[in-house]
């Protein structure tokens, strides 16, 4: 992607509606709902609310099923329990615009998984204050590394990235790893999917890059 003045109606929209399904699914998130019931239900509250379909499949991962998020790994039977952590990675489309969303929800009271869950969280923040337009994608990746490896946090994502460009159509063209030298510019999404000890937690958010600066999508 290179330089662009201007944000794309349609992009914020179909992120704003994102959010919206995103929030409405996490109160939903309860003891014995399954990955599979909670994925159907999110693709449910996403047409209600205009989308066309999915740019690529939805992820819902609950307790160890959070150590993975990947197509090649869909949701499954397994029951939401108390206590746990569940992941809802959200992707539907609206009219060729794609919506990238991922929140991780505690279900019950647990030391060491709200110590895992408040930490992503504040590292997914601090990387998304830490974006500039135009900076190398891997320039970003070293500064996230730093952050996680500090607390000795686990990069659990499959092909080694914290996010990748987001095109119409849920277009995705490069990565944000060690070996990206891309500089950022245009929508990328931010999503570090980190783990401690077998506790797994992803937190996503879209952002924008232009000359005016960074926008969190929201």
């Amino acid at each position: 992607m290179g330089p662009v003045g201007s944000l794309a109606r349609g992009l914020i929209e179909a992120q704003r509606a994102t959010l919206a399904v995103v929030e409405e699914l996490a109160a939903e998130v309860r003891p014995d709902v399954t990955e599979r019931q909670l994925a159907a239900r999110a693709e449910e509250l996403a047409r209600a609310r205009g989308a066309t379909g999915v740019w690529t499949p939805i992820a819902v991962g609950a307790g160890p099923g959070a150590l993975v998020c990947h197509p090649a790994f869909p949701p499954t039977d397994r029951e939401v329990s108390d206590p746990d952590l569940v992941l809802l990675d959200v992707t539907p489309e609206f009219g060729g615009w794609p919506g990238d969303v991922t929140r991780t929800v505690l279900v019950g009271r647990d030391d060491a998984r709200e110590h895992v869950l408040g930490e992503v969280t504040r590292i997914e923040r601090a990387i998304l204050v830490a974006c500039r337009p135009g900076m190398p994608a891997n320039e970003l990746f070293g500064i996230a590394r730093g952050l996680f490896d500090e607390v000795g946090f686990e990069l659990l994502d499959l092909l080694g990235n914290i996010g990748h460009d987001l095109g119409e159509h849920g277009a995705v063209t490069g990565s944000i790893d060690p070996r990206n030298t891309t500089p950022m510019w245009g929508c990328w999404a931010i999503e570090p999917h980190l783990g401690l000890d077998g506790i797994a937690a992803k937190v996503e958010d879209l952002v924008w890059l232009d000359d005016d600066g960074c926008r969190v999508l929201a």
